[in-house]
């Protein structure tokens, strides 16, 4: 009689169980669509582009070169400027519509700065980068005033990147 018990005990615990493994594999259906949902990759990926930009003027030279993905920008910035030290480094930022805000991380002299650029992109297709009053602050340059920048004297035209 107990073995019949145990038996029936048994019997009763895998029905059990595999009815309740079904109601758990419907459920889990549903959430393994919602899964796949949330982690869908659209086939049109956020606007990328990467483009380079040089400056010359006389004996000045600067070049630029931005890879911007949605509205993040990354790239690099080096200037050579004619009787004045010559500085290379990174530029991480935003596109706010056609202006760049970004810090540039760069080496001159032995030693690592950093500084806000900006640079406005106009529809002839050259970017032009804007200068204006500059505070610090925690150890940054940065511009007092984004309204007050002006977008005049340095023009980087579009070129091939090397």
């Amino acid at each position: 009689m107990k073995a019949s018990i145990l038996t029936a005990a048994f019997f009763i615990l895998i029905t059990a169980s595999c009815t309740n493994e079904n109601k758990s594999k419907q459920a889990g259906d549903t959430a393994e669509l919602i899964a796949v949902d949330t982690t869908f990759t659209a086939t049109n990926p956020k606007n990328q582009s990467s483009d380079c930009y040089i400056y010359i003027k006389n004996r000045d030279t600067a070049n630029l070169k931005i890879d911007i993905t949605g509205e993040e920008l990354t790239g690099e910035l080096s200037y050579k400027l004619f009787e004045k030290d010559s500085n290379t480094g990174k530029i991480a930022g935003e596109m706010r519509g056609d202006t760049i805000i970004a810090e540039y991380t760069f080496d001159s002299e032995g030693m690592r700065s950093v500084r806000e650029v900006a640079f406005l992109k106009k529809a002839d297709g050259n970017i032009y980068e804007g200068f204006g009053e500059v505070i610090e602050k925690d150890g940054k340059m940065i511009f007092k005033n984004h309204s007050a920048l002006k977008f005049d004297s340095m023009i980087f035209t579009k070129t091939d990147c090397k």
